[in-house]
C-alpha cells in the first residue's frame, strides 16, 4: 500500500429509490440538479495503477454528502440547505423536507461508515509510512459563480488547500504543472479546502491533503464525455503524481 488515499466523493449517481421518494423534483428537473451537481466520471479520472486506495461514496451527494462536517453547526452550506442532508436545490429550490429521521438513517448507513473507512484507511497509511497524502478528487460545474473574478470565466483547475495540512510546495507543484500544460488555474476558486478526516483534522501534519478540482467543459456536457476526455485523463493522473512526489519531499523536509 502506498501512502496515498484517493477520495471521491460527489462522482456516483446512485439515487436509491427508497430516498428518491423524499426528493421533490419532477425527473427531469432532478436530471438537471444531477448534471449540476454530479463530478461525473472522477472516479474515472482519478483513477490510476500507482494508486490503488481509493473511497469512493456510494450513493450521489443529493442523497447524503459526504464532504460535509456532521454538526450542520459547524457546516456553512447548512445555512443554505446542503448540510449531509440536502434540503435545498443547487440553485436555491426545496429539494425535500427536513426529515429528522431521515438524517439519523443517512448518518448510520451511509456518512458515518463513509468516514470510518476514510479514517481507517489514513491510519493504515501513517502506520506503515508515517505520512499519509489525501487526494481529494473533484470537478465543477462551467456555470457555478462564487466569486466576483469568475463572472467572465472559471478557471480549467482549481487546486483547493488547507493551511495546516497542504503543504505550500504541494500547492506550488500542481499550480506549475498545470500552467506547463497549458491550462488555467486559481487556488481556492471556486472552491477551497480538501478532506481531512476530524481525529487528525489541525492536529496531525504527517496527515498531507489537497483537493483538485477541474473544470467540467474540458470533458463531459450533461453527463456525456467528449472527445478530449481520455486525454484530461491521462492529465489527471500526471497530476496525481505530481502531487504524490511533492508530498514524499515535503514529508521529507519536515522529518
Amino acid at each position: 500500500m502506498d501512502f496515498v488515499v484517493v477520495h471521491i466523493p460527489h462522482a456516483s449517481l446512485s439515487l436509491p429509490q427508497e430516498f428518491r421518494k423524499s426528493i421533490l423534483l419532477d425527473d427531469k428537473a432532478l436530471y438537471r440538479e444531477i448534471c449540476r451537481m454530479t463530478d461525473s466520471y472522477c472516479d474515472e479520472l482519478y483513477d490510476a495503477p500507482e494508486f490503488p486506495v481509493r473511497l469512493c461514496a456510494k450513493v450521489s451527494r443529493l442523497v447524503c454528502d459526504m464532504e460535509r462536517f456532521r454538526d450542520d453547526k459547524a457546516e456553512s452550506n447548512a445555512r443554505r440547505g446542503q448540510g449531509l442532508m440536502y434540503t435545498r436545490t443547487s440553485l436555491g429550490r426545496k429539494l425535500r423536507e427536513n426529515d429528522p429521521a431521515l438524517r439519523e438513517r443517512l448518518l448510520k448507513d451511509f456518512y458515518d461508515p463513509h468516514h470510518e473507512t476514510l479514517q481507517s484507511l489514513v491510519a493504515i497509511a501513517l502506520a506503515k509510512h508515517g505520512k499519509c497524502l489525501i487526494i481529494d478528487g473533484h470537478s465543477f460545474h462551467p456555470r457555478t459563480i462564487r466569486h466576483v473574478d469568475n463572472i467572465f470565466g472559471l478557471p480549467d483547475f482549481d487546486i483547493g488547500t488547507d493551511p495546516f495540512h497542504t503543504p505550500p510546495d504541494l500547492r506550488d507543484a500542481l499550480v506549475e504543472r498545470i500552467k506547463a500544460a497549458g491550462f488555467s488555474v486559481k487556488v481556492n476558486n471556486p472552491f477551497s479546502g480538501s478532506m481531512t478526516p476530524q481525529k487528525y483534522y489541525g492536529k496531525d501534519k504527517r496527515v498531507m491533503s489537497v483537493m483538485i478540482e477541474i473544470n467540467r467543459r474540458l470533458y463531459e456536457k450533461n453527463l456525456i464525455k467528449n472527445k478530449d476526455f481520455e486525454q484530461i485523463r491521462a492529465f489527471c493522473r500526471e497530476l496525481m503524481l505530481t502531487a504524490r512526489d511533492a508530498a514524499r519531499n515535503a514529508a521529507r523536509n519536515t522529518a
